[in-house]
């Protein structure tokens, strides 16, 4: 039987001179034709010696790059931060002694977002996330991965495919801006496991099979931590006028879309049901505040008569350079700097994904940025023409490197006239602790599980406090709220 590998992802990059994109080339050679426009008027070369070192000083940050970010990015990030540090915004209070008694706010990029509950044509309830800073609109589902247990090969692969064709769909409408899988590792508090035991056992059972149903529910075995998964549908917003300003216009239209998006993961292996408002509730209140957890599990749906959006924040956090700090908490949010080299299989991110009773805490969050049909068509033909360009240019090893990246763009525009779907995709990693944690013996166990699934990241430096936020899945599109120019990314 042969394995199926995937791969033949690239970075979009115009080509420009000496491996360096068209816009800093642009930059460049502007830069010389300034000083050598200077020399020729003034002939003075003190002045064109000045300009050199002023253009040197302009450009070397442009086309250098630390940790996949320019010499200007890092610059301004750290420019932004201290700003932020000096205006008081990177500390944050709340609850009973706030400015507004008994509110407990979601900070940053989360302030202005609001949660109502809708129901669908076939009576199925959702939550809905609006985040009206970029107009976003998110239905969050609970998804029951299947496993590989006992499953064969074939199978898995429809699987996969199956995954791929629902992301393919979401993007052919042009209205969904991201589809965000995560997978969450929670300790284990055994009450939603005992709460479904009670549910099903009968007071007519016989009294060994309760006996035995306890004891399952009561078991203590394992290494004490549980697997939530769930994927946000992140929606902007639909139709023109009073049907695009209106909250409930939009949640019908989304209801209607959201039968399909259900039946399309059933058939990826990934039977899904839309979270209701409380389980959105929930799910927030506890990765702010780890010591809630109990409490919000032993609620359950009665947990909407003492919560609501407007509660669920956390009571104090400080955002740091490094580190999110929050209610008694730690945590620390890696992004993906590179995808994996080379053609990998689907099992690539198990030691990643995989819980660990060192890390009891952690989220892995895969979104996926996606293209409308016509968007993808005119993108792979332009990555196309810049790997052609490179491959024309770089010479030795580069030019290597450049023509599989000419073979790999060649089969995308293939595929995609095919009917695949384009899809920008990124990780983050989140692992949280107490304040008292090994937070060096955790930056060393994410390192060791990213290498092993051949993924390199990096730390969030600058916008912790949003990375955290941007890796709940419920609808926080980090790119859609970049505040640096991209003229000067490189």
């Amino acid at each position: 039987m042969s394995t199926r590998m995937y791969g033949r992802w690239e970075r979009p990059r115009s080509a420009g001179f000496f491996g360096l994109t068209w816009g800093v080339s642009m930059v460049g050679l502007g830069l010389v034709v300034m000083v050598m426009s200077a020399f020729l008027i003034t002939r003075s070369v003190s002045i064109s010696a000045g300009l050199v070192v002023g253009a040197l000083a302009v450009f070397a940050p442009l086309a250098l790059t630390i940790d996949g970010r320019t010499g200007w990015e890092w610059a301004l990030l750290r420019v932004q931060f201290a700003a932020a540090r000096n205006r008081g915004e990177l500390l944050y209070r709340s609850g009973r002694f706030a400015r507004i008694p008994g509110i407990a706010k979601l900070p940053g990029l989360l302030a202005d977002s609001r949660l109502s509950e809708y129901e669908t044509a076939g009576g199925r309830r959702f939550g809905m996330l609006h985040i009206r800073r970029s107009d976003h609109y998110t239905v969050v589902l609970r998804v029951i991965p299947r496993g590989k247990e006992l499953v064969d090969q074939p199978q898995i692969d429809a699987w996969v495919e199956g995954y791929g064709q629902f992301l393919a769909a979401q993007s052919r409408g042009g209205e969904v801006v991201a589809v965000t899988a995560v997978l969450d590792n929670v300790v284990e508090t055994r009450l939603k496991q005992g709460r479904e035991v009670t549910r099903l056992v009968r007071p007519q059972a016989p009294e060994f099979a309760r006996a035995v149903m306890a004891e399952a529910a009561a078991d203590t075995g394992g290494v004490g931590v549980r697997i939530e998964a769930r994927i946000a549908l992140t929606y902007r917003a639909i139709g023109k006028g009073r049907v695009r300003r209106n909250e409930a216009e939009q949640a019908r239209e989304i209801g209607q879309r959201l039968q399909g998006a259900l039946s399309q993961l059933a058939r990826a292996g990934l039977p899904a049901t839309p979270l209701q408002a409380w389980e959105v509730l929930a799910l927030v209140r506890t990765r702010y505040d780890l010591a809630s957890q109990r409490d919000v599990e032993a609620a359950g749906a009665q947990l909407v008569e003492t919560q609501s959006w407007d509660s669920v924040g956390p009571i104090s956090h400080v955002d740091r350079w490094d580190q999110y700090v929050h209610d008694g908490a730690r945590s620390v949010t890696w992004e993906m700097d590179a995808a994996p080299r080379g053609a990998v299989m689907e099992t690539v991110l198990e030691e990643l994904l995989r819980p660990r009773a060192d890390v009891p805490r952690k989220r892995v969050a895969i979104v996926y940025r996606l293209h409308s049909a016509a968007e993808a068509t005119n993108l792979v033909d332009s990555d196309f023409r810049d790997a052609v360009a490179a491959e024309q240019t770089e010479r030795g090893i580069a030019s290597a490197s450049a023509r599989i990246r000419v073979g790999n763009t060649q089969a995308s525009r293939e595929e995609q006239a095919r009917g695949a779907g384009l899809t920008r995709f990124g990780v983050l990693v989140t692992v949280t602790d107490h304040l008292d944690g090994d937070l060096p013996g955790i930056e060393a166990s994410v390192k060791a599980m990213s290498a092993a699934s051949r993924l390199s990241v990096r730390r969030c430096y600058g916008f912790q406090a949003s990375a955290f936020a941007a890796s709940l899945g419920i609808g926080l599109v980090l790119p859609e709220h970049s505040s640096i120019p991209k003229k000067v990314s490189g």
